[in-house]
């Protein structure tokens, strides 16, 4: 067998374990951020998480086109399991493969936990945030103002409070 495709497979689960680890990181950072009201430090890590999540893109289609060509040169069907695929392989090989395959899952299992603690922490903050205003204001409830005074339609942008509420 030749081993460049498992090879070629292997070193793109690694990049993309790689990648989601950094998402990860960045995610943290964009929680820090909000953490400490640091609303620079959060402008920088949104675009790094961003920048993050575009290479998670680009990693994820890498790995799936070497996946294709390893299911291929073993003569597998398209939809083949990393189960399927290691009995396919030389016995000396399939460790590599399900190590690769395993570290994947648990950089992809991180981040989305990670991402799932980010919305709950942000979800939280302006769930509260949104009782406190309603409660301060109940005749305003469900509304937002502008500096005239008059109502205006909540867009899907950003909204900036006064610093003094």
């Amino acid at each position: 067998m030749n081993t460049t495709c498992l090879q070629a497979f292997i070193e793109q689960a690694g990049n993309q374990a790689m990648v989601l680890d950094t998402f990860v990181d960045n995610q943290r950072a964009v929680a820090g951020a909000v953490r400490t009201r640091d609303w620079q430090a959060l402008e920088k890590a949104l675009e790094r998480a961003a920048m993050s999540a575009e290479a998670i893109s680009v990693a994820e289609a890498k790995r799936i086109e070497a996946w294709s060509d390893l299911v291929y040169e073993l003569d597998l069907p398209h939809d083949s399991t990393v189960f399927r695929a290691s009995l396919a392989i030389p016995l000396e090989e399939r460790p590599k493969l399900t190590d690769a395959y395993r570290n994947l899952r648990m950089a992809a299992m991180r981040a989305r936990i990670e991402n799932e603690a980010l919305s709950g922490f942000v979800g939280g903050a302006e769930a509260t945030l949104r009782k406190a205003m309603e409660t301060l204001f109940p005749d305003r409830k469900g509304k937002i103002y502008g500096k005239t005074g008059r109502p205006h339609h909540a867009g899907a942008g950003a909204m900036v409070l006064d610093t003094a509420l």
